[in-house]
């Protein structure tokens, strides 16, 4: 029953197709059913045999101009590539803030490395005087930028 019925399909789409392209020509479907219980599709009359008429409406093919994208949306891009383009952004941005946090993170170990090991730091005021920093200005600067290190940068 199963292969009967695979090949009534089978028939039935193939003749579709066949009558789809003979349309111009006929608009008359005929089916049949032989010895065996098989039924057959054709679009010319089979001769000599009992036949049922089916008729097939006019369709037209679509046009062309349907299936095309209108022109204003044309040069958008589609919303896989927006987001692409907003992933893309969004990584080029991270990357330059990376980039912006391991500058000050280079700049605090720097200033470690120079406040640290030395008891007598000099540095120039504002007034373009050269001055002593005393050492508890020098250890709290020495805590801020470990502070600094420990919370926003990465040891390698």
């Amino acid at each position: 029953m199963n292969k009967v019925f695979l090949l009534l399909v089978i028939t039935i789409i193939s003749c579709l197709c066949v009558s789809t392209a003979a349309s111009a020509q006929s608009k008359q479907m005929y089916s049949w059913t032989d010895e065996n219980g098989v039924v057959h599709f054709t679009d010319e009359r089979p001769a000599g045999k009992e036949v049922s008429v089916i008729d097939i409406p006019d369709s037209e093919p679509p046009a062309e101009a349907s299936l095309a994208v209108p022109t204003d949306e044309a040069n958008e891009p589609s919303l896989a590539q927006q987001r692409r383009d907003e992933i893309s952004a969004r990584r080029q941005e991270n990357r330059e803030q990376a980039a912006v946090l391991e500058a000050e993170c280079a700049a605090k170990r720097a200033e470690v490395e120079r406040l640290e090991p030395h008891r007598r730091v000099f540095f120039t005021n504002e007034e373009g005087e050269t001055e002593r920093m005393d050492d508890v200005e020098r250890t709290n600067q020495v805590a801020e930028a470990r502070a600094f290190i420990e919370a926003n940068c990465q040891d390698y």
